[in-house]
């Protein structure tokens, strides 16, 4: 029998990596007998349509890129049912491995490659492409020189299909995930920008700004807590750099320096070390806020683990032992829902206009650590006319409830059933939203995540972000 090649020309060889869109192959270019990376996707048994479109961006956008660091994309397209991007092999170990292997970088090595990731930054923001997950598992090191990889994730700043990924969808990587991110507001490359102080602070200490093994409460931290700064971790790094850190984690996006900026900023502490601070030029006045969303409001307390459920123990906040998605425990990872849930409500300024069987839907939740949550008994008082415009506090909550649910999901550990369900709850959510069938739509979107083949702690904390929607509508 003739050996199967991908596409009439590709062998892969061994796996090498997987995420949340596909795998990754070592393979063989049998047509010009050099190895390749080929990255795949399964589209059998995937309902949604829109995958394959995604993929195919993902091979446009990430070949108009030329620059030296960023990864090389020689071919792709579809064979049968699967998806496929070739890229160049990259020889050498993730940033990840490298800190996971040796610890902390020192100063010299830090602003090597902080400079050489802003670079690739720079290319791609050229072009109107927004990485959207920087972190460490996707800096390549190698023969001196640093990559980025996987813009599986990035959007083109602007022209997003609204049919595909939604600037609005909260995806990432939540230890390196902005405030507007982890929120689903818009993103731009401000957002690669914060990653990118959270790398710094990662590659000089050993853990991001916000290190814990629960994925909803590093985000909540993201939007609510002000983070350290670098100095006060480590006190050998430059007043000039603690100083470009800081301005990287500002929680209002316009109060970071732009890519040029910062790329000038590293240039300079690595010609001069020990040189006088950096000086970053004066941010633009003024909140940033998706179309038709209210600007966001930073919040500047010290960053603590929420209060537990009456009875059980606080959770110990543990810096990470890797730098990688952590398996959260169950039953802690559900009560990071529902704390986080109510914390986005209370930020937000949301709790004066929930009714009162909202507030008590949401602390009977936390209180009871009831997997799902059931609606109250309680029902809203009826408005004087039945010609009455909408209750608006109750839009907004339905709305912080749905980006709660949406939340839980992204926060999930990486698989195929977790990829359907966001898929399926963008659907939900916009039916939801609009008044359409509401709670029909919410019940078949329930009945789907029972049926996903998720952990009954995946499904517990799912279901737990569902029931407060359920309780609004």
């Amino acid at each position: 029998m003739a050996e199967h090649l991908l596409a009439g020309r590709y062998r892969l060889e061994h796996e090498i990596g997987a995420g949340g869109m596909g795998r990754v192959w070592r393979a063989r270019d049998v047509r010009l007998d050099r190895e390749v990376a080929v990255k795949t996707v399964d589209l059998s048994g995937v309902s949604d349509p829109t995958l394959a479109d995604r993929f195919q961006r993902e091979i446009v956008l990430t070949a108009r890129l030329t620059s030296p660091h960023t990864v090389t994309v020689f071919d792709g397209g579809v064979d049968g049912r699967t998806a496929y991007l070739v890229m160049e092999l990259l020889r050498g170990e993730s940033l990840a491995d490298a800190i996971a292997r040796r610890g902390p970088l020192g100063l010299t090595q830090t602003l090597d490659v902080a400079r050489q990731v802003t670079r690739g930054l720079a290319a791609a923001h050229a072009v109107g492409l927004v990485h959207r997950d920087i972190k460490p598992a996707n800096v390549m090191l190698g023969d001196g020189r640093v990559k980025l990889l996987d813009f599986g994730i990035a959007q083109l700043t602007g022209q997003v299909d609204p049919h595909l990924t939604a600037p609005q969808m909260t995806i990432g990587t939540a230890a390196y995930m902005s405030p507007e991110q982890a929120a689903g507001q818009r993103v731009d490359a401000a957002t690669d920008l914060y990653a990118l102080g959270c790398l710094i602070m990662t590659m000089l200490t050993g853990r991001p700004p916000f290190p814990g093994d629960q994925p909803v409460l590093v985000a909540s931290a993201q939007i609510n807590a002000e983070p350290p700064r670098l100095a006060s971790r480590r006190s050998d790094v430059p007043p000039g750099l603690d100083a470009l850190v800081a301005a990287l984690l500002a929680k209002n996006p316009l109060l970071r320096p732009n890519t040029a900026a910062t790329l000038r900023a590293l240039e300079a502490l690595q010609a001069n070390q020990s040189g006088p601070a950096v000086q970053l030029p004066p941010p633009a006045s003024g909140p940033v806020t998706a179309p038709g969303r209210p600007a966001p409001v930073p919040q500047t307390r010290p960053y603590t683990q929420p209060a537990p459920a009456a009875g059980r123990p606080a959770p110990a906040l543990a810096a990470p032992r890797s730098l990688e998605h952590l398996q959260p425990s169950g039953a802690w990872w559900l009560a990071g829902v529902l704390v986080s849930l109510i914390l986005a409500l209370l930020v937000a300024g949301l709790t004066a206009n929930l009714t009162g069987a909202a507030v008590a839907q949401l602390a009977g939740a936390l209180s009871s650590g009831s997997p799902e949550a059931k609606p109250s008994t309680t029902k809203p008082t009826p408005s004087a006319s039945a010609d009455s415009s909408p209750d608006p506090g109750q839009s907004v909550a339905l709305g912080a409830a749905l980006q709660g649910v949406r939340l839980a999901l992204s926060s999930l550990p990486d698989s195929e059933a977790k990829t359907r369900l966001l898929e399926a709850w963008e659907a939900a959510s916009a039916r939801i939203a609009a008044g359409r069938t509401p709670k029909a739509t919410l019940t078949a979107f329930e009945k789907a995540v029972k049926a996903s083949g998720l952990a009954g702690w995946e499904q517990q904390a799912v279901l737990a972000a569902t029931g407060i929607v359920r309780s609004l509508l």
